[in-house]
């Protein structure tokens, strides 16, 4: 079978994002069962075979840029899957694709069933309507957005999703009736070199953060809630690591990291915070060894890979409620839940942690053992090639 799969960047190591990390590893089991798989990107740091950039025309970037800067980034980014789905065209006349997975970002999806009549079967990765918070809701582009996703996938037969949470909530917003769903959780596996954390390794006066300093992933609230764990115990030191999104607070001002630790984590306890900025993975799993314990603080997630690297290792893990992290995260199984957007629980959750090393340990065994077995690439693309089956079985057709 040829699959083609969509992915906004390209590869992997240099580019952690979850859409990436998906990709990587259904193409990984997918070569290793004998499929063909070419990979569809915007951004290719490495030219790799089977790897095609979408590009569009200089003549149509200038055009859109005369416009103006703001219109020219709604055409350019609503417009897009039109250059996508000419870009898999062209190599699907060349060697045929039996079927197109992808995400739902900005209705790309429909453009390319429409160019190609390739089966098409659309991940929910994190619709528009979902993930966007706060500030990000108020402009046109995300409306715009919001509102070509629920249109393109009115006219999907095949949609599945990581989180039944995500599946559900999408269904009922846009009144969708696709011939087939499924929840098909998120593939991993971790090198060799990723050590499995231990507590006799860690240090225990050491937590980490994973993610992008801003208000989605809840960078903030992890400001706040380390500020009263510092005060409770002055020994307390934290790892954050991810790109400086920065946060808009109250008044309307957007805050470096800087500026929000001096604001939400004054004094002393501020000096404790080690900042690493964005690292490649490999990076990131001796971190996750060496810490107590992993937090995740998303305001809204789908089935976070962060979480679930966190957990592969053997980590003890206090994460948000947000969107479908209950759904794998179970309170007191396989990690501790705070409700979402409340750095007064997140602390709570914590802190409770702390004071048990014992249960610590447990978690994160219980939630290595949960990883390796639900989400092992073999499991879910066995599950994932059904509805590839399925989709070429309906054929290509719009709906």
């Amino acid at each position: 079978m040829h699959v083609a799969l969509y992915s906004p960047a390209w590869p992997l190591k240099r580019h952690p994002n979850g859409v990436v990390t998906y990709v990587h590893w259904t193409r990984e089991e997918l070569r290793r069962l004998g499929h063909r798989v070419s990979i569809f990107t915007t951004l290719l740091d490495e030219p790799e075979a089977d790897v095609y950039v979408v590009q569009g025309s200089v003549g149509q970037r200038v055009r859109s840029w005369l416009r103006g800067k703001e219109d020219f980034a709604e055409r350019h980014i609503l417009g897009w899957g039109y250059r996508l789905a000419a870009t898999v065209l062209r190599v699907h006349r060349r060697t045929p694709i039996d079927v197109f997975e992808m995400e739902e970002s900005f209705g790309w999806m429909a453009d390319v069933q429409a160019m190609t009549s390739i089966p098409t079967v659309v991940k929910l990765h994190g619709p528009a309507f979902l993930s966007l918070v706060d500030e990000e809701l108020d402009t046109p582009l995300a409306r715009a957005k919001i509102e070509r996703e629920g249109r393109a996938l009115m006219g999907m037969a095949c949609v599945t999703s990581p989180a039944r949470h995500t599946l559900d909530e999408t269904i009922a917003r846009y009144d969708l009736r696709p011939a087939l769903t499924r929840h098909i959780d998120n593939p991993l596996s971790l090198p060799p070199s990723a050590p499995v954390w231990t507590s006799e390794r860690c240090d225990p006066k050491r937590l980490l953060f994973v993610g992008r300093f801003d208000k989605r992933k809840g960078g903030d609230l992890v400001l706040r809630a380390f500020g009263a764990l510092a005060r409770d115990d002055p020994s307390l030191q934290l790892t954050f690591v991810g790109p400086d999104g920065g946060v808009v607070d109250s008044h309307g001002r957007r805050l470096g990291f800087n500026e929000a630790r001096a604001t939400l984590c004054p004094g002393a306890a501020g000096t404790r915070i080690d900042y690493r900025g964005g690292l490649d993975p490999e990076e990131i799993y001796p971190l996750r060894a060496n810490a107590y314990l992993t937090i995740v603080a998303s305001r809204w997630e789908n089935q976070s890979y962060t979480a679930l690297e966190a957990m592969a290792q053997g980590c003890p893990l206090v994460s948000s409620d947000a969107g479908g992290q209950g759904e794998f995260v179970v309170d007191g199984s396989t990690g501790l839940l705070a409700k979402a957007g409340s750095a007064e629980e997140l602390y709570a959750r914590i802190a409770t942690l702390l004071l048990d090393p014992p249960r610590a340990a447990k978690l994160g065994q219980r939630a290595r053992e949960y990883v390796l077995a639900q989400h092992s690439p073999a499991a879910v693309v066995a599950k994932t090639m059904e509805v590839y089956e399925a989709a070429i079985g309906m054929g290509g057709r719009l709906r």
